[in-house]
């Protein structure tokens, strides 16, 4: 299975909302909770069943969530899907263009000393990331096994410690 790399084109697309000298070290995609297993749901059974079936499962990935709505840090995260880049400063949260599939405007830029950590809850095919911050907030995302979020993570940890 290939890895999708979104660094080549934050860089490409985005390259305006970096700082001087700032290089993204690593990037993933991700989605609001739920996200895949409607998506999932959806093709696999097909047609208006699968879309109800899709939005149960998708409700109940929500309802588990750790996503903490209107508080500190997380109020600057969007909830649609997002491309996320890490530079060895910022966590840099752009959108994402369902038509081209590339990274748009710059939603967040966290500095790396306001998370506290990332970690990754990977299954076979997809998992949930969650970012928790240092005010206590914290923001999850189901990302696809392609997208990377383990590498994205462990760069995290090389560049902080945590």
């Amino acid at each position: 299975m290939a890895m999708i790399d979104f660094t080549k084109k934050i860089h490409k697309h985005c390259a305006d909302d970096l700082e001087p000298g700032e290089e993204v070290l690593a990037s993933t995609f991700g989605q609001p909770p739920g996200a895949i297993r409607r998506q999932v749901a959806f093709g696999a059974i097909g047609g208006a069943v699968g879309a109800v079936a899709g939005d149960a499962l998708a409700n109940k990935r929500i309802k588990d969530s750790d996503q903490r709505d209107g508080e500190g840090i997380t109020m600057d995260i969007p909830k649609g899907k997002a491309v996320l880049g890490l530079t060895s400063q910022r966590l840099l949260v752009f959108g994402h263009s369902a038509m081209s599939g590339r990274p748009k405007g710059l939603n967040a830029a966290i500095p790396l000393d306001q998370i506290q950590s990332i970690n990754v809850d990977q299954g076979k095919m997809a998992g949930k990331m969650l970012i928790t911050f240092a005010d206590g907030s914290s923001v999850d995302f189901d990302i696809v096994k392609t997208a990377g979020p383990r590498p994205f993570a462990d760069k995290f940890t090389e560049l902080t410690g945590r």
